[in-house]
């Protein structure tokens, strides 16, 4: 059959208008725009819906994970003090709650709330000798910060690195700086609540009447970790260097292997030394200044002190004498000892307080454990909430 010339040309030309209207335009909302295609015979053809899918995106996704690990976490925690609640006395605890003075209630809460300002303020000095920091903004990124690593399970484990980067990532703070100065500041947290707890058990040896020799341990176990710490990052951190580099190697590997290009390039031999690097450049930086290292020690052991006042401030409420010296030895020692992968340590703390306050000041179990929710409210679901509200003033006022 022979075609045309004319018709051929007129039937090619037809085929290249419909190819572009095929075509989507590209410019704002081209994505979320419908494609249409009008054949030859003038009828027009809608797709049956956008060329945006409806799942959700990987950042959609790994977004929402966190949410539901505070959430199941949570609920875990609220399981785990209604078994506490159970075994310490049941109805009797809580009518005893519910007898607290608001009053006095309040001023404990306001007194954990100081004793996480002050931490921060502690870490502010730190991150001073790098560069500098401060104002609302800082104040707020500290509390969103400890939002997360309070209410994530496991998140007393993580805590330096989610405080680091909330930290870092509103200011011209390089990670690997704000975690060094971290690091310092939890070493020296660390020590002073040895220190606090110690000198709180000097007060009240001879006036202890049960037993404190888990607390004595778990002080100990703190100073050994303090020492070993410093010991590693001082005198042994070419071998620290090397378990660093020889993980990270690992996980290069794994990442290279299973596409993750992104992950790839941050765990790259030459990024990882840069970043190590300039970790103990940071580290040695705020360790060399005296005044500065004793600066943020004051204030961390200021931020005990005032979670000693909490707990007093409970008892108080409840009309449950607790002597400035326990309140002194019982507080960071609980923090100490009572460790539980809930968030915010729940479950563990609660039976720390409660077991401390029967064996230094004579507490009844029932009254101790009442003792020991209200301290938890005041300082630790109190302070959930301002860091909730510091959370979202944060992404309020300074939305990127």
């Amino acid at each position: 059959m022979v075609v045309d010339d004319d018709d051929a040309s007129h039937q090619l030309k037809g085929d290249i208008r419909l190819a572009a209207k095929k075509r989507p335009e590209r410019g704002a909302g081209a994505d979320d725009a419908e494609t249409s295609v009008e054949p030859d015979d003038g009828t027009e053809l809608k797709s049956v819906g956008p060329l945006r899918g409806d799942v959700d995106s990987p950042r959609t996704r790994s977004r929402a994970r966190p949410a539901v690990r505070a959430v199941a976490g949570l609920a875990l925690a609220f399981l785990v003090l209604a078994v506490f609640v159970s075994l310490t006395g049941g109805w009797a605890v809580l009518r005893a709650l519910t007898r607290a003075d608001p009053g006095v209630t309040v001023a404990a809460a306001l007194a954990g709330v100081l004793a996480i300002s002050l931490w921060g303020e502690s870490l502010r000095r730190a991150l001073q000798r790098a560069h500098p920091v401060g104002g609302l903004r800082y104040r707020l990124a500290y509390l969103s910060g400890d939002f997360a690593r309070q209410v994530l399970p496991m998140g007393r484990l993580s805590g330096s690195a989610i405080i680091g980067y909330a930290v870092s990532r509103p200011f011209d703070v390089q990670y690997e700086e704000a975690l060094a100065a971290v690091t310092v500041t939890d070493l020296l947290n660390l020590l002073s609540a040895v220190t606090v707890s110690a000198f709180g058990l000097s007060l009240l040896f001879e006036s202890a009447t049960g037993d404190v020799l888990t607390f004595i341990v778990g002080l100990a176990g703190a100073v050994v970790v303090v020492g070993a710490a410093a010991y590693l990052a001082t005198r042994r951190r070419d071998l620290l260097e090397r378990v660093v580099v020889a993980v990270v190697a690992v996980g290069h590997r794994l990442a290279a292997r299973f596409g993750a290009t992104t992950l790839e390039r941050h765990l790259h031999p030459h990024s990882v030394e840069r970043r190590v690097e300039s970790y103990f450049r940071t580290l040695d930086a705020v360790a060399d200044d005296r005044r500065r290292v004793a600066s943020v020690a004051c204030f961390a052991a200021l931020g005990w002190v005032s979670f000693a006042a909490a707990l007093a401030g409970a008892g108080a409420a409840l009309d449950v004498s607790v002597p400035v010296a326990a309140a002194l030895f019982v507080a960071p020692a609980s923090g100490l000892v009572g460790w539980s992968p809930l968030p915010g340590g729940s479950g563990g703390v609660e039976v720390a307080v409660t077991t401390g306050l029967v064996a230094t000041a004579g507490v009844p179990v029932s009254a101790a454990a009442a003792v020991a929710l209200l301290y938890r409210v005041c300082s630790y679901w109190s302070v959930v909430c301002v860091d909730a509200v510091a959370t979202g003033l944060l992404a309020t006022l300074y939305a990127e």
